[in-house]
């Protein structure tokens, strides 16, 4: 009963989460198939949205779900190698397995997270159903995967200065606020009140960079099945008038390619 609740728990705010993050993607590809070298592209995060409800509601339930049991699987590990532990405390080998195993799904789930999200994207893209969404976006991630390995390894690199830059800024900001305004001078010490600001300023940074790392991959799938499309029906990629004029140095290098 217990791990139902937990499951249920999860599996809500992981659709919460996958509509938040699809309400981005249709915005972008959007914006993006709607630009012209003249004309910036409809931005509209309400089309999304109602999108989500009215034609995807399947798709990001089912992928929602998918994430809900892998949190279930490792919160039953970690039950499980707490037990352990108790039972066998010195146990070397055991300790050894357990930090295997945790890392194993911590990649598993990093992985079914990321198939999700490009899934989403393909959903967006296509129309169609999940699971063939996420089979075009896993085949379209091999076939580009050395500009997908460095797109996402950069965008990593910028989602994590971007969080501490945040984070460092607003306990700066905090701190002077509380050394120089005399609404804190009954304070006998600063570190309670910044540790409140440094968790709070985590967890909006990391609201906001979200949106980063969910633009950034969309306007990449964007990009190649743009190419992709071209390519299939014998065009020539820079000849599409509706992509935004600031991808075009990205696709002639891609056509040199």
């Amino acid at each position: 009963m217990v791990y139902g609740q937990i499951f249920m728990f999860f599996w809500v705010f992981e659709f919460i989460q996958a509509v938040f993050n699809y309400t981005i993607i249709v915005a972008v590809c959007t914006w993006y198939f709607s630009s012209t070298n003249d004309i910036s592209g409809n931005f509209s995060l309400t089309t999304g949205f109602i999108w989500s409800f009215r034609y995807n509601f399947g798709s990001l339930a089912l992928g929602s779900f998918i994430l809900a049991i892998v949190w279930i699987i490792r919160i039953i590990f970690e039950y499980i190698d707490d037990k352990m532990k108790t039972a066998k405390e010195n146990n070397e080998v055991v300790r050894y397995i357990s930090m295997c195993i945790r890392f194993v799904l911590d990649c598993f789930h990093r992985f079914i997270k990321f198939l999700n999200d490009n899934a989403y994207i393909q959903v967006a893209l296509t129309g169609e159903n999940f699971c063939s969404s996420a089979m075009a976006a896993f085949v379209l991630a091999l076939k580009n995967a050395s500009s997908f390995f460095i797109t996402n390894g950069i965008g990593s690199l910028i989602h994590l200065l971007g969080k501490a830059s945040i984070i460092i800024a607003n306990v700066i900001l905090g701190y002077f606020i509380i050394r120089f305004f005399p609404e804190f001078s009954e304070l006998s010490s600063p570190i309670a009140p910044l540790f409140i600001v440094g968790i709070m300023s985590y967890m909006m940074s990391s609201v906001f960079m979200e949106v980063f790392g969910t633009t950034s991959l969309t306007i990449l799938q964007c990009l190649y099945t743009d190419v992709d499309i071209a390519n299939q029906n014998k065009e020539d990629p820079m000849n599409n008038a509706n992509r935004p004029i600031e991808l075009e140095g990205i696709v002639a290098m891609l056509r040199k390619e």
